[in-house]
């Protein structure tokens, strides 16, 4: 993925690994790194116009950005397979004002190449200038146009892909209200419909519910599982534990028990199980956890990304304090000078990891820990 103008993002390039760890301090960028990603999947969903409202507007994503850009680019870069074959995709669009003034934003350049086998002449691409695409037609300038093109064969995959692309920033508030009982497959943004998910799992995928049972129960010794609990129409979430009695309800699960349940269920909800989903991001799946459970954790993380392409963002010590933890996997994402910089691991760092010397979490926990020169 390759960001350009965007919130605290002045440029930077990230190359992905089935599980990435974006790993930095608060206020360093990783939220807006995530959103940009994220940002795709909301203009593609809606139109460029809603996501940017749901965001503030077209100030408050540029504003933060160095220099006196008035547009943001995102550019992304992935494998698919499309009609049955493996395909590579570019993908990417421009996003800037409207210096006409007739509207509150322009597209102002939208591509899309994909390409098959190692030449890729001759494969499906389209591109657009200001609403203009080559070739013929045009679009409303404040419009994307992959979700015209999908209508045809060749950009319906790539359309669904970046589409089903799932961000979880879980609420444990939002995870105990009462829920339509609907079964979705996907777990929400925030957590919602997570009693659906579970009881969808328990009927379709009974195994991997046991494995979420099984994690859980590493991370709180207490506990023996989570399950969907229903009220007339309506669902919601209930913990049994090993004491044997009566489970408890929403509203008497811990914070750290249940946003460890909502971690667990995003990770091998129904949508990723489905194989619907690609990609899967979590922010701070750590939270109220106890340290000591931090390795359950990540043994969950590694074996959703066996699945799907996991992201996660963390300031965890405790998390990364193994020596199986494999540095490539690592972006630092540090803020310089206002600007957030992403990076692989600094050279000494890598040193020091490769030759056994220190763990990620002790490097971290003594600030030791930089994004590579130049990124």
């Amino acid at each position: 993925m390759k960001v350009t103008g965007y919130k605290s993002i002045a440029s930077c390039e990230v190359v992905f690994t089935p599980l990435l760890i974006l790993l930095g301090p608060n206020g360093a960028g990783k939220s807006n790194l995530l959103d940009a990603l994220r940002f795709v999947k909301d203009a593609l969903n809606r139109t460029p116009a809603d996501a940017l409202a749901a965001r503030g507007g077209l100030d408050e994503v540029l504003r933060q950005a160095s220099g006196a850009s008035d547009e943001f680019a995102i550019l992304l870069e992935f494998g698919a397979e499309l009609a049955g074959e493996p395909a590579s995709v570019e993908y990417g669009f421009r996003v800037g004002r409207d210096l006409t003034g007739q509207r509150a934003l322009v597209v102002r350049e939208e591509h899309c190449v994909i390409r098959r086998g190692e030449s890729g002449s001759g494969e499906p691409r389209f591109e657009v200038q200001a609403g203009a695409v080559t070739g013929g037609g045009d679009i409303e300038p404040d419009r994307l146009y992959l979700p015209l093109a999908a209508t045809r064969w060749d950009f319906s995959d790539v359309y669904h892909d970046l589409r089903d692309m799932l961000f979880h920033h879980l609420d444990v508030d939002q995870m105990r209200r009462l829920q339509s009982s609907q079964r979705t497959g996907r777990i929400g943004y925030s957590g919602k419909h997570i009693g659906p998910v579970l009881g969808e799992l328990a009927f379709r995928y009974p195994v991997f519910k046991v494995r979420i049972d099984d994690y859980l129960g590493a991370m709180v010794p207490e506990a023996l599982g989570v399950d969907e609990r229903l009220v007339d129409r309506y669902s919601a979430v209930e913990l049994r534990t090993r004491d044997g009695e009566r489970p408890f309800g929403p509203e008497a699960i811990s914070v750290g028990t249940l946003h460890a349940a909502g971690v667990l269920t995003a990770l091998f909800q129904p949508a990723v199980l489905d194989g619907q989903a690609k990609l899967v991001a979590i922010e701070e799946p750590e939270t109220a956890l106890h340290p000591a459970a931090a390795g359950a954790l990540f043994d969950a993380l590694t074996e959703a990304s066996e699945l799907v392409q996991v992201v996660i963002t963390t300031q965890s010590a405790e998390l990364l304090d193994r020596d199986d933890v494999d540095p490539a996997s690592v972006r630092i994402v540090a803020m310089e000078n206002g600007v957030t910089v992403v990076g692989e691991i600094d050279g000494v760092s890598r040193t020091l990891l490769e030759e056994g010397h220190a763990t990620l979490g002790e490097l971290l926990r003594d600030g030791q820990l930089r994004p590579e020169a130049g990124a």
